[in-house]
């Protein structure tokens, strides 16, 4: 029986810690229950690592009181036709309200519940399907969700490619940390790059259609193999086995603002060859060099409509006074080629594929990246 089976946050036993999460839960459940527009719930989901049953325990040492570790992630759902903005500001003054409480990020993420049932495929819906706990509302909501959500071939191929944007994102912050010399930062910087380990087997894995919600029989698929590989796969299994361990134990190793930087360059070498293999098989183009992804005159998401990717960069124009380039193609692709220019040449070669300067380029990255990750 797996942790999410067994209705368990985590995959030791921690009462106290899951105690603490049951009080903060009830919490929130009578709180939306006592709102105005509680009928416009279709339910309210504990999604991510604690919702399947992984949820990360910190020690800061084997003797020491276990923590929260991971952010708590929720999903609000509403009926056909809610009015958005009261559940709007409930999530965010809980968001604001949990992180304090809990210590730990708190997010809620909203979407019509009809989305559950005409939704595209993707990697975070089969994961939210596999594994949660409602925590008011609707129990059988997600359950009526159609067979295609819940099959790992359906994932696109393009989920696999925004994984690795993400976590590479994460390389690039923590990147930005080690340039600075930040030893209060070193957490940070640890975390991103166990989350870099993790993400690159795990996006092979799903472009292979064997992706899996629970971390652990991932990491059990990726060691057994019998899918098409990037190279130095043997290293990426090895930090797929200490990524693992990390996401559900986590650690601070302490090792040091030398070794971290060492691990760094080393990690983002693997990044980019990962990177360049899976979207070399996503476009059906080979890429033998970074600079060649960068440069590549073609756009990035084929998939989608020429049509509405100018109408998302209309609307960016519109609701917040800047758009990004490339018109005619998706907002990510300018930020996935920002992020191999960054990463292979710093930060002007960043700042010249989003046209923007050096200086500026960091904050920039961010803020988009916040929209589109």
């Amino acid at each position: 029986m797996s942790p999410a089976d067994s209705g368990r946050y985590f995959v030791d036993d921690e009462p106290a810690l899951a105690a603490k999460l049951d009080q903060f839960l009830s919490t929130l459940a009578t709180d939306l229950g006592a709102q105005p527009w509680r009928e416009d719930v279709a339910a309210l989901v504990l999604a991510g690592g604690y919702g399947r049953g992984e949820g990360g325990v910190f020690r800061a040492s084997e003797k020491a009181e276990a923590d929260l570790y991971n952010d708590l992630e929720f999903f609000l759902f509403l009926k056909s036709g809610a009015s958005t903005p009261p559940a709007a500001a409930w999530c965010e003054r809980w968001e604001r309200d949990g992180t304090v409480k809990l210590g730990i990020d708190v997010e809620f993420k909203r979407d019509a519940a009809t989305g559950l049932q005409h939704g595209a495929p993707t990697m975070f819906l089969y994961d939210l399907l596999q594994g949660h706990r409602v925590i008011w509302g609707d129990p059988g909501c997600l359950a009526r969700a159609p067979a295609r959500l819940r099959d790992p071939a359906a994932i696109p191929a393009e989920e696999a490619t925004r994984l690795l944007f993400n976590r590479g994102s994460g390389l690039w912050f923590a990147q930005m940390k080690l340039a600075a010399d930040a030893i209060d930062e070193l957490g940070f910087v640890e975390r991103n790059q166990q989350k870099a380990k993790l993400a690159m087997g795990d996006a092979v894995l799903a472009l292979s259609g064997r992706h899996h919600a629970m971390c652990e029989e991932r990491d059990r698929r990726i060691a057994s193999g019998g899918f098409a590989t990037p190279p130095d796969w043997a290293k990426l299994v090895a930090w797929h086995d200490e990524g693992t361990a990390f996401k559900l134990r986590p650690r601070h190793r302490a090792t040091g603002l030398e070794h971290l930087k060492a691990s760094q360059t080393a990690l983002v070498a693997a990044w980019l060859k990962t990177f360049l293999w899976v979207e070399g098989r996503r476009l059906d183009h080979v890429f033998t060099q970074p600079l060649d992804y960068v440069a590549w005159d073609r756009r990035l998401f084929p998939n989608r409509a020429r049509w509405r990717n100018v109408a998302v960069h209309a609307r960016d124009r519109f609701k917040r006074g800047e758009m990004l380039r490339a018109v005619t193609d998706y907002p990510r692709a300018t930020l996935q080629r920002a992020l191999v220019a960054a990463l292979v040449d710093g930060t002007a070669a960043g700042a010249r594929c989003m046209g923007v300067t050096a200086t500026d380029f960091d904050t920039t990255y961010a803020r988009w990246w916040a929209r589109y990750n």
